[in-house]
């Protein structure tokens, strides 16, 4: 692993022990096992390095989206792959995300980096509305629904699950991942899936 990533990673611990406010560049370098002034031979500032440790793992998932071909495997599989990459994301990504909001004048910063990179989280939602396009022009969705509502439907229920579990502290449904992705998928599929008359 290179400098950089453990910086992020080390940023990232740091955050979701004690919160953004108290995340000083002094122990995100001690976390991260460096001095103090290796963080800005790689970031520009601490918001830089904050950036850097939201974004990382948009990537990640739109990997997963990617592995999801339309057509290949059967639906039910490649739908549960982008559910669990979904969890796996939103449980990374909200610790993060809620110390922004504690932050107003880093959030600014943040929203408008993602404006002019064009990126942001409704991206995963347009990536995931584009599968369910392909799939409805193979016949395997119904195609008089809206990609859109299919997609949030998905992963609304993926990032609530996730909240629940980081608000809460710990897991209170009586369930592994593995149940939850099977038994959502298994429900979004009643209601997308082209009768057979």
């Amino acid at each position: 692993m290179n400098t950089r990533q453990q910086i992020i990673d080390a940023t990232e611990r740091i955050i979701q022990a004690k919160g953004i406010a108290r995340a000083t560049t002094k122990e995100i370098a001690r976390e991260a096992g460096y001095a103090e002034g290796t963080l800005y031979k790689h970031f520009e500032s601490k918001e830089d390095l904050f950036l850097s440790a939201l974004q990382q793992h948009l990537p990640s998932f739109i990997e997963a989206l990617g592995e999801s071909v339309a057509g290949q495997g059967t639906l039910r599989a490649n739908l549960e792959q982008i559910a669990q990459a979904a969890i796996d994301y939103y449980d990374r990504l909200i610790p993060l995300a809620t110390a922004f909001f504690a932050d107003a004048d880093l959030l600014v910063r943040y929203r408008q980096a993602l404006a002019q990179a064009n990126a942001g989280p409704q991206r995963t939602h347009e990536r995931v509305a584009c599968y369910i396009e392909e799939e409805q022009r193979l016949g395997r969705i119904d195609k008089g629904l809206e990609p859109f509502y299919i997609a949030a439907l998905l992963l609304g229920s993926c990032f609530q699950y996730a909240f629940i579990r980081h608000f809460v502290g710990t897991q209170p449904f009586t369930m592994s991942d593995e149940q939850f992705v099977a038994g959502t998928v298994q429900a979004l599929l009643a209601g997308i899936t082209p009768c057979q008359g």
